[in-house]
């Protein structure tokens, strides 16, 4: 079977590397650096499909609303007017799921948004740019111009940075932490799971929207225990006191939610139209993404 010829944008960044790194014997590779180098620069020549992962994500010092529809939006336009234009038969783009504009519930642990689900993201530049890029991808659509979306959740794996980071690091740190909570439910995707879905989408040239999940939800409790297991560390687990809850929630509700709230998500249909099954569970995840760190 001829090898599939493959442009990444984006191709230096931690999924771009990642998938470079597990791919580049089955596809031919153009890594491409939309800093460097206008879409409509680009040699388009022989290109089968175009993985469009360049992106502004969430800056931690902020960056202007503007920005991000330019990097998001914009530039994502550019780049599937150019591929269409070109004959590219097949965009894949990397969103988010911050399109649904729900980030989760400390109190209602029931919710669970799926692929069709209604968005709408609002006060987050990030999820709004990424929607607006998702709906114009949409309208120019064609038999010969499919189109596929993936909003990844919460990824996790070896280098990756932000909220399992930050958890990783408090606790190796403490010795007695708040986390034995086990009423939420929070959907992640190790790094693995997500490059083999990417690949289900190119191999089949899959077109929709695709939710890259591990095999089940967590709560937080079981992620704690995943990652205390994986170091091989003994931490005493206490449980939030009802009152320092209230307290927390009112001082901190941003890192409460993303704790002890719940935001769940199920991909049957992503399942059935792909054939998707995890490859790795999340204790195996954790292990990999540790590796010789203990």
């Amino acid at each position: 079977m001829e090898k599939k010829t493959l442009m990444i944008t984006g191709a230096s960044g931690f999924i771009g590397n990642n998938f470079i790194e597990r791919y580049r014997d089955k596809y031919n590779i153009i890594p491409v650096d939309l800093l460097k180098v206008k879409p409509e620069e680009l040699d388009f020549t022989n290109v089968d499909c175009v993985l469009h992962l360049a992106a502004l994500v969430h800056q931690m010092n902020g960056a202007p609303k503007e920005k991000y529809f330019e990097v998001n939006t914009e530039l994502t336009k550019r780049m599937a007017e150019e591929s269409k234009k070109h004959e590219v038969k097949h965009f894949i783009f990397y969103s988010t799921v911050k399109v649904y504009g729900y980030d989760g519930d400390l109190y209602n642990h029931n919710i669970i948004l799926n692929e069709k689900s209604l968005c709408n993201p609002k006060n987050d530049p990030y999820g709004e740019s990424k929607w607006e890029a998702e709906k114009m991808l949409r309208s120019i659509e064609t038999e010969s111009f499919k189109v596929g979306i993936i909003r990844p959740p919460m990824v996790y794996g070896k280098g990756v940075k932000g909220n399992m980071e930050s958890l990783i690091k408090l606790i190796k740190k403490l010795p007695i932490l708040p986390f034995n909570y086990n009423k939420n439910k929070r959907s992640l995707v190790n790094i693995e799971n997500l490059m083999y879905l990417t690949s289900l989408v190119i191999d089949k040239e899959a077109q929709g929207v695709f939710l890259p999940l591990d095999e089940k939800n967590l709560s937080l409790k079981e992620i704690f225990e995943g990652i205390e297991r994986a170091y091989g560390l003994k931490r005493i687990n206490i449980p939030l006191i009802q009152p320092f809850f209230w307290l927390l929630t009112k001082l901190k509700s941003n890192i409460m939610v993303r704790l002890y709230g719940s935001l769940q998500f199920e991909n049957k249909e992503t399942q059935e139209k792909l054939n998707y099954i995890p490859k790795i569970s999340y204790e195996f995840g954790i292990r990999k993404m540790i590796g010789d760190e203990k």
